[in-house]
């Protein structure tokens, strides 16, 4: 390989991953707009070229104290996508919304999830699929804790919104990657 040819793909490697870090910070700062639009938890995760994990990208409660702990508590674990909460959300490729009330958890939270639900009070969550192209490629979720009352359909709606551009931002990521 000649000097300019390699440079050339050094300059390449190096602007694709300025544009993946400049993307994934795009991603962080829409979640926190959305939940402050929002009022409660926003989450982000992507799915897995498998289809088989939820992997976190983003969350934001305004309460930063929240925030840090979901941010925590996602970094430790992806989510199973054929199991639990999220299993509608991705092969069904539908919104979906849960009702708790603290005494016990949906029958159809995953361990994971249930460990979760224990430890903080959650009173209710919608999720919705992230799309490219017509395929889901992830998830999004509002979360409301300790407030007791379900999500609105204009609240489902904020969030439908807000996945649309966020899928958007997923296959750019998508096509910078190239074929799995």
């Amino acid at each position: 390989m000649d000097g300019l040819a390699a440079s050339r793909a050094w300059l390449r490697n190096r602007v694709d991953q300025d544009i993946e870090r400049a993307l994934r910070e795009l991603l962080t700062s829409m979640t926190e707009s959305a939940a402050t639009a929002s009022g409660n938890a926003v989450t982000v995760r992507e799915l897995s070229d498998d289809g088989l994990w939820l992997r976190a990208l983003a969350a934001h409660h305004v309460d930063l104290t929240m925030s840090r702990a979901m941010a925590a508590i996602m970094d430790e674990t992806a989510q199973r996508a054929d199991i639990g909460l999220w299993r509608p959300v991705v092969e069904d490729g539908r919104p979906v919304r849960y009702r708790l009330d603290g005494r016990r958890r949906p029958v159809e939270a995953s361990d994971g999830q249930a460990r979760f639900l224990d430890r903080f009070p959650v009173t209710a969550v919608v999720a919705v699929p992230l799309l490219t192209g017509g395929r889901v490629v992830g998830g999004a979720s509002l979360v409301r804790f300790t407030v007791d009352r379900d999500f609105s359909d204009g609240e489902e709606a904020l969030l439908v919104e807000f996945a649309d551009r966020v899928g958007m931002v997923l296959g750019w990521l998508k096509e910078l990657a190239g074929p799995a």
